[in-house]
C-alpha cells in the first residue's frame, strides 16, 4: 500500500532563485525519506500569477 504527502511551497513575492532552493531543500528531505515526486502542480491566487506551488509525494508504506 502507498502513502502520499503534499507540500505547499509559496511563490508570491519570492525570487524565482528563492522559490527553486526551498523546492531544492524539499525534495532533498523528502527523498532521503523515501518520497517520490509524482506531481507538481501550480495554484492561482487571487487572479494574479502563480501564488503556491503544490508537491505531491508517493512511497511505499513503511511496514509493507
Amino acid at each position: 500500500m502507498a502513502e502520499h504527502e503534499v507540500a505547499e511551497v509559496r511563490a508570491t513575492g519570492r525570487t524565482p532563485e528563492t522559490v527553486t532552493a526551498e523546492i531544492g531543500e524539499i525534495l532533498k528531505t523528502r527523498s532521503a525519506e523515501g518520497w517520490d515526486l509524482q506531481h507538481v502542480q501550480p495554484i492561482i491566487y487571487n487572479s494574479s500569477t502563480t501564488g503556491y506551488l503544490i508537491l505531491f509525494f508517493k512511497r511505499e508504506a513503511v511496514g509493507d
